[in-house]
């Protein structure tokens, strides 16, 4: 794929090219500046044989203009598209980030609490998409930005709808969907539907919470038929941590039959709301206990049957006084007798 950097082109007399942000099978995404706004954006230009494919260029202007209706703060917004120097390309919202799927390879597991999160804000962005009328369908790691602030942003809709219009001899195995995360039906040959994208987000959540994918193989053929026809090895044998209501979430999501999964991924980000997540036990601080034992007295209390001090001195001072009043009341009774003489 030709290297857009080398001269730094403005495409469309607009979109200045300062650098490569990633490179993907069917596309490059720059670093760009708009001129006309002054604001970076995200420049994704796709390779020659796809922006030579006429069927394809008529689909990808049809989705990337229905794309660019879709705003919402997990998705990333598409700003414009067109057709230059023999290459289609799409301008999009740039996110100042990391792909979740760099954050997942970078060997730190990403802490569970924050893990949930990111699969919930992926929902609420397909919930917005699918009551849209939207499916993804190529949803993977590498398509969900994390940016800096933690806000996750799902990239790249409409393009992968667009790739609809090729077939599948003309698309190589990092085009033609991603075979890791590739739902049943769509490895089948049918149809997508919003059941679709929750079992993708199934497949990397299984990813996520565990560090291994739910199948693995040498070709995409043999992952596809392994989509359609194995059961994944449940996700708490893979990972023992993982709480027991996690695990029967996301196995749902990777049900065979569409119907059986989750109904919306609303209603997926509902479930994941109500995971009870264990406190680490570095985090549980230790009771606070006397460093007396209970059978020895404490130095501030007397022992049993031993009067403390305070004891002593007021009663003491209750003799004195007594001692003192008796003289004062036979001299009391004295005068009274004398008097009465």
């Amino acid at each position: 794929m030709d290297d857009f950097t080398t001269s730094l082109p403005i495409i469309n007399n607009r979109y200045q090219i300062s650098g490569t942000i990633a490179t993907g099978g069917m596309a490059v995404i720059y670093k760009a500046q708009d001129l006309m706004l002054e604001r970076p954006i995200a420049l994704k230009i796709l390779k020659k044989e796809l922006s030579d494919d006429l069927s394809f260029q008529n689909r990808f202007r049809q989705e990337a203009r229905a794309s660019a209706r879709l705003i919402h703060p997990n998705i990333v917004t598409t700003f414009d598209f067109g057709y230059d120097r023999d290459r289609l390309f799409i301008v999009m919202e740039y996110v100042q980030g990391t792909e979740l799927k760099v954050l997942m390879s970078e060997g730190k597991k990403i802490p569970l609490k924050v893990a949930i999160d990111y699969i919930q804000q992926t929902c609420r962005g397909l919930a917005y998409a699918h009551q849209q009328g939207f499916v993804h369908c190529d949803i993977k790691p590498q398509n969900l930005m994390v940016s800096d602030e933690k806000v996750l942003k799902i990239t790249d809709f409409g393009i992968s709808r667009a790739l609809d219009s090729v077939t599948r001899e003309e698309q190589t195995d990092v085009v033609w969907g991603s075979p890791y995360y590739i739902s049943p039906e769509q490895a089948a040959g049918k149809a997508p539907s919003p059941a679709t994208d929750i079992y993708a987000l199934g497949v990397v959540a299984y990813e996520l919470f565990s560090k291994k994918l739910p199948f693995e193989a040498e070709n995409s053929a043999e992952l596809a038929r392994m989509h359609r026809m194995e059961i994944p090895r449940p996700l708490i044998e893979v990972d023992p941590h993982v709480p027991h209501e996690l695990n029967r979430i996301v196995m749902r999501c990777l049900e065979k039959d569409p119907v059986d999964r989750f109904e919306t991924a609303g209603k997926l980000e509902e479930a994941l709301s109500r995971i009870r997540i264990p406190i680490p036990s570095a985090e549980v601080k230790p009771v606070q206990r006397s460093v007396y034992n209970q059978s020895e007295p404490k130095p501030d209390e007397p022992e049993p049957g031993k009067p403390d001090m305070a004891t002593i001195l007021l009663s003491l001072l209750a003799l004195i006084l007594a001692g003192g009043l008796i003289p004062f009341w036979l001299y009391v009774v004295l005068s009274i007798n004398s008097i009465n003489r």
